[in-house]
C-alpha cells in the first residue's frame, strides 16, 4: 500500500513586520492578527460600503465570507491559518524588533490570495491591539525552500510527507482544543487515535483528502496505542470577539508526548499534515498546532 501523503495547491509565506512603538501581545497573539485581518479584508473586498454580510445580494459571490462567516460550521473550513511566532517573554516587542506571522492559505483560497497578503499588510499597517500600534514590512518570503516552493513567496506548492520515523515527539505548541462527542478533551483525556482522526477529518474537509485504504490503515494502526512520557496539561487563554462585543475563553492542551511508530509508518503522514494544517477549534488563528519531529 502507498503510505505517501501530499498536500497540493498550498500557499505558505512569512511576513516579517516590526513595530513603530513598543507593543504588547497576549501570549497566543492569533486572535488579535485574524481580528485586524478580518477588518482589512473586509474594506479591500467589499463593494457595499461595508454593510453587514447578513442578507447582502453579493455574498455567494464575495470573497470575505468564507474567511470570516458567521455560522459556525464554517470555523473548521476556512480556507487560511495565521502563525504567529511566539510572543516574547513579558509580551512585549519593542520597536523595530522583528516579528514573524506565517499566512498559509489552503486550495479555496486561490482566488484569494493577493487580497490576502494585501489584507495582512494592511492590518498591520492600521495598528494591533486596543493602542493601534502600527507595523511595518519589512520582508515577505516563502516558508520552504525554493526547490519545494518552486517560485514566489505566495505560489502554490505541494508539499510530501517525509520517510516516517520510528519515533516522534509531538509538541502541542499553541493549544489544542478537541472535542469527543460533547466533552472536550483533557491532556489526561487525549490519545493518539484522536489526532489521527481529527486530521482525517480536517484533511476531508479542507477538500484535501488522504487515500480512503491509508485512512482506513492508519485507524486500525493508531488504535490502542498509548503517548509515551506525556507531559500535557491545560491552559486557559481569553480573547477578544468584535462580532459579540465580548471576551470569549478559549483553552486547549498544551506540553508535549512522545510516539512509537515503529511497525505502525500509517500514522505518520496524519501527524506530519496536523504540523501543517493545524487541528481543532480556531485552527485558522493558529491554535492546535501540533509539532511532529522525529526523535
Amino acid at each position: 500500500m502507498d503510505r505517501t501523503l501530499a498536500l497540493s495547491g498550498l500557499r505558505v509565506a512569512i511576513f516579517r513586520f516590526a513595530p513603530r512603538a513598543p507593543l504588547r501581545l497576549q501570549p497566543y497573539a492569533g486572535s488579535v492578527w485574524r481580528g485586524a485581518f478580518g477588518h482589512a479584508l473586509k474594506r479591500i473586498v467589499c463593494t457595499r460600503s461595508l454593510v453587514p454580510c447578513a442578507g447582502c445580494p453579493l455574498q455567494a459571490a464575495c470573497l470575505y465570507p468564507s474567511f470570516f462567516g458567521a455560522e459556525a460550521e464554517t470555523d473548521a473550513t476556512r480556507p487560511y491559518i495565521l502563525t504567529p511566532e511566539p510572543t516574547p517573554r513579558g509580551g512585549w516587542v519593542g520597536p523595530g524588533e522583528p516579528f514573524d506571522i506565517t499566512l498559509t492559505l489552503l486550495p479555496a483560497a486561490e482566488r484569494a490570495a493577493a487580497y490576502a497578503a494585501r489584507a495582512l499588510v494592511e492590518a498591520a499597517s492600521a495598528g494591533l491591539t486596543a493602542r493601534r500600534v502600527p507595523l511595518d514590512l519589512l520582508s515577505l518570503r516563502p516558508a520552504h525552500a525554493p526547490e519545494v516552493a518552486g517560485g514566489g513567496p505566495l505560489e502554490p506548492l505541494t508539499l510530501a510527507a517525509p520517510p516516517a520515523p520510528n519515533r516522534v515527539r509531538l509538541r502541542f505548541v499553541t493549544p489544542l482544543r478537541l472535542r469527543l462527542q460533547a466533552d472536550l478533551l483533557t491532556g489526561r483525556t487525549l490519545r493518539p487515535a484522536h489526532l489521527v482522526a481529527a486530521a482525517i477529518r480536517r484533511l476531508r474537509l479542507l477538500g484535501l483528502a488522504a487515500p480512503d485504504e491509508l485512512a482506513t490503515e492508519a485507524r486500525r494502526a493508531v488504535n490502542g496505542l498509548e503517548f509515551a512520557d506525556p507531559r500535557l496539561g491545560w491552559l486557559e487563554t481569553t480573547r477578544f470577539s468584535t462580532r459579540q462585543n465580548t471576551s470569549m475563553q478559549l483553552g486547549g492542551i498544551v506540553g508535549q508526548a512522545m510516539l512509537e511508530l515503529t511497525g505502525t509508518p500509517e500514522i505518520w503522514p496524519f501527524l506530519w499534515a496536523a504540523s501543517v494544517l493545524h487541528l481543532g477549534k480556531s485552527a485558522a488563528m493558529g491554535f492546535g498546532k501540533v509539532v511532529a519531529d522525529a526523535a
